[in-house]
């Protein structure tokens, strides 16, 4: 019986150390489960944190083309009405005739009017005259082209406009060229 004892006594050992090997394993097996799961769990973090950074930029470029076509859209003309600046200059300068003749003023009224198409057209866009004699010189819509001494004006006043300068609507798209007191 001695045997059978040993033999019980070694399987009962071999059982003892078989369940603490698969409570080790169970352990191992545990802690890769863990770090696995805490792999995934920063690969996760990483994705989202990429996926918001991608939306926050779509959502920045999507603000700036929609600002862009606005801009776009309001500045549409600005080419088109900074080459017809010369064409009402010129019709100014033509109504500008002192003591015509009569058959001059027929054609100045014809002028005129066209002139007042053309002008009535560009408010209408959105250009506007910058106000330039009597006011205080401002680099912002004025160009200085010459100074001054005249003592009915104080100094940094505009004396006197050479040419208008426009706005369309809030932009400068061509200073005055003005005289300014010193």
């Amino acid at each position: 019986m001695n045997k059978l004892a040993e033999e019980n006594k070694v399987e009962e050992e071999v059982t003892e150390e078989v369940e603490e090997n698969k409570e080790a394993e169970a352990e191992v097996v545990e802690e890769n489960q863990e770090d696995q799961i805490k792999i995934l769990q920063d690969e996760v973090d990483k994705w989202k944190n990429d996926y918001y950074k991608v939306f926050a930029d779509m959502e920045n470029i999507k603000r700036r083309m929609q600002n862009e076509h606005a801009n776009n859209l309001k500045f549409m003309m600005q080419g088109f009405i900074e080459q017809m600046l010369p064409i009402v200059d010129n019709f100014e300068r033509s109504l500008a005739i002192e003591n015509p003749n009569e058959e001059v003023a027929n054609f100045l009224k014809g002028y005129e009017m066209i002139y007042k198409q053309i002008m009535t057209l560009l408010e209408n866009q959105g250009v506007k005259v910058i106000e330039a004699e009597g006011k205080e010189f401002d680099p912002n819509f004025h160009q200085a082209v010459m100074t001054v001494s005249d003592e009915n004006f104080k100094p940094g006043m505009v004396v006197e406009e050479l040419q208008k300068g426009y706005m369309l609507k809030d932009r400068v798209i061509r200073a005055s060229l003005v005289k300014v007191s010193e």
